[in-house]
């Protein structure tokens, strides 16, 4: 039996959490990531509120919604092989330290470099609306 897809709501405006929407998708053979703005539809039928939270990463995995760390984890998982062993790697940092890294990332992210928030690469099976 197949899995749910993981529905992976990102800043819509911001250029480095495209980059990352896009180096996941490239590394995502069985399409298991959908990847849609955290301000748009798809964010609100998951159940995010109106605006979105645009301060994190939000993965639904079913019905569990995991944000910060947590998220950025179980995409990697789902890439399978040596990134899911990096996962579980990682997930031995306790879960305050890992999002007060997440948190730093996060604050100073519009400074990182990343693609054009206007120019993505996703092709349609990975990114909606």
């Amino acid at each position: 039996m197949p899995l749910a897809p993981l529905i992976v709501l990102i800043d819509g405006d911001c250029p480095m959490c495209h980059s990352t929407a896009i180096w996941f998708a490239r590394r995502d053979p069985a399409a298991r990531m959908i990847f849609a703005a955290n301000q748009g539809v798809v964010a609100r039928i998951a159940g995010e509120p109106a605006g979105g939270d645009t301060r994190t990463l939000v993965v639904w995995d079913g019905s569990r919604r995991l944000v910060r760390s947590g998220a950025a984890l179980t995409m990697l998982r789902s890439l399978g092989g040596g990134w899911a062993l990096a996962a579980r790697g990682l997930a031995w940092i306790p879960a305050g330290w890992r999002d007060a890294f997440y948190d730093f990332i996060a604050r100073h992210r519009r400074r990182l470099p990343g693609q054009a928030a206007a120019c993505t690469l996703l092709s349609p099976r990975h990114l909606a609306e």
